[in-house]
């Protein structure tokens, strides 16, 4: 096990919000991946011994070799991450991983999609494949305990989410659960539309807003997550562009938000 030793200037503060920050990305909606991924990065950067420690683990680690060895195809052509085993090669890794997607070098959702995409929750898995090993590392290496994992958490968040349903509208959680690959190639193409449609317009907020919107609509339904389908839905209505609403009546009708 990856051990490290602290020192008088251990700060204590910056690692406890590190590891928040660790549980607010690996917890959190896809749709807000991106900006929890840069603020738990944000944080590793002002630690000097979370650096020092992934900084000895990236001097024994070759990046080239070990993405093309991880970033495979199996024996039915299917893309998959065949992560390593040692402990200073999975820092190292995914570490790696995260700054480049941080910095646009890979884009998530493309990722996702390719090498987790078979998945019943393909954002899920790349999280408990790749995030939670890493957190969990650090957090032994530091002396802390480990953060719960998804079975630890399986039952509360069950609750919650039951508790939380009777709070919302009258959407029905299992409609959302079982829309159809017509239903999402159609939603996508709704966007399509409205992107076309918004374009021969001049440009105002609610515009620019809905157009980024539908964007990330085009971009994720092909990960077929029907609850990023709903939340860009209701954020396309929030936006109340007048000159689509007929489109976005369309797609709100095709999914059943009223």
């Amino acid at each position: 096990m990856l051990e490290y030793q602290k020192g008088e200037t251990m700060e204590e503060n910056t690692l406890d919000e590190f590891f928040s920050a660790c549980d607010d990305f690996i917890n959190c909606k896809f749709l807000v991946a991106e900006y929890k991924l840069q603020r738990m990065l944000h944080i590793l950067a002002h630690n000097d011994e979370l650096c020092s420690l992934i900084g000895e683990c990236l001097e024994q680690f070759n990046r080239d070799r070990e993405f093309s060895k991880a970033f495979i195809q199996d024996g039915q052509g299917e893309f998959i991450c065949d992560m390593p085993t040692e402990e200073y090669k999975i820092i190292a890794f995914v570490f790696c991983t995260l700054v480049d997607i941080d910095n646009k070098k890979i884009d998530l959702v493309e990722f996702v999609k390719r090498f987790y995409g078979r998945e019943e929750n393909p954002f899920k898995a790349f999280i408990n494949q790749m995030v939670v090993p890493f957190r969990d590392l650090l957090a032994e290496a530091f002396g802390y305990s480990k953060v719960k994992t998804d079975e630890d958490e399986a039952d509360i968040a069950d609750e919650y989410e039951e508790d939380e349903q009777l709070e919302e509208d009258d959407e029905d959680d299992d409609d959302e659960e079982e829309l159809s690959g017509d239903t999402f190639k159609r939603a996508q193409k709704i966007a399509v539309q409205i992107i076309s449609e918004l374009q021969y317009y001049n440009s105002s907020e609610n515009i620019n807003d809905a157009i980024i919107v539908c964007k990330a609509l085009v971009k994720t339904t092909d990960l077929r997550d029907s609850e990023i389908t709903y939340s860009l839905a209701l954020a396309l209505r929030a936006c109340k562009v007048k000159q689509v609403k007929f489109l976005v009546r369309e797609l709100l009708d095709l999914l059943n938000i009223d």
